[in-house]
């Protein structure tokens, strides 16, 4: 790929492509740059093999999702095997002892299982269509409802609990 076309591709996606893995790493700052260099190194080196099917945005997410994906389970990886090291427990994030709603039902996103968070976050806060989210993550259409689906009752059952067990906040 000539020096240029990569600045111009880089230049045109580098905030969408930071906005959505902040969004699908569950807001966490400190791993999003390094996940959108790990994009932007895959894209460079991927390039020759980009065939056009889809805008290099859709390409570009399409990527984002994937390596938000590997870091997150490799996240959990570590996690899992630093346990039994730990000598006292992790610091939990308790959403319910900061008064802003926003950052409540972000936290309640991030604790929803990957494949369900991914289509909310495409499909709400990407505002990319159905059929859009169902080409970028691999999946059909129908698919991409169900998960919607579940994300939706899932978010309404774990907010309602919430208000409900802190009425006051």
């Amino acid at each position: 790929m000539p020096h240029d076309t990569f600045a111009q591709l880089l230049d045109a996606h580098q905030d969408y492509v930071t906005r959505l893995a902040y969004r699908l790493l569950g807001w966490q700052e400190a791993e999003v740059p390094d996940v959108v260099q790990e994009v932007f190194l895959a894209a460079y080196r991927n390039w020759p093999r980009f065939r056009g099917q889809s805008t290099p945005a859709t390409w570009l997410t399409r990527i984002t999702v994937n390596k938000c994906r590997n870091f997150l389970r490799k996240k959990a990886l570590q996690r899992l095997i630093l346990r039994p090291w730990q000598t006292e427990p992790p610091a939990a994030d308790n959403p319910t002892t900061d008064n802003d709603a926003c950052h409540h039902v972000r936290h309640t996103v991030q604790t929803l299982p990957a494949k369900l968070r991914e289509v909310a976050v495409l499909r709400y806060l990407e505002e990319h269509s159905t059929a859009e989210t169902a080409r970028i993550l691999g999946i059909s259409v129908n698919a991409v409802n169900i998960r919607l689906h579940r994300a939706r009752s899932e978010l309404k059952k774990r907010l309602t609990e919430s208000l409900e067990n802190h009425p006051n906040e």
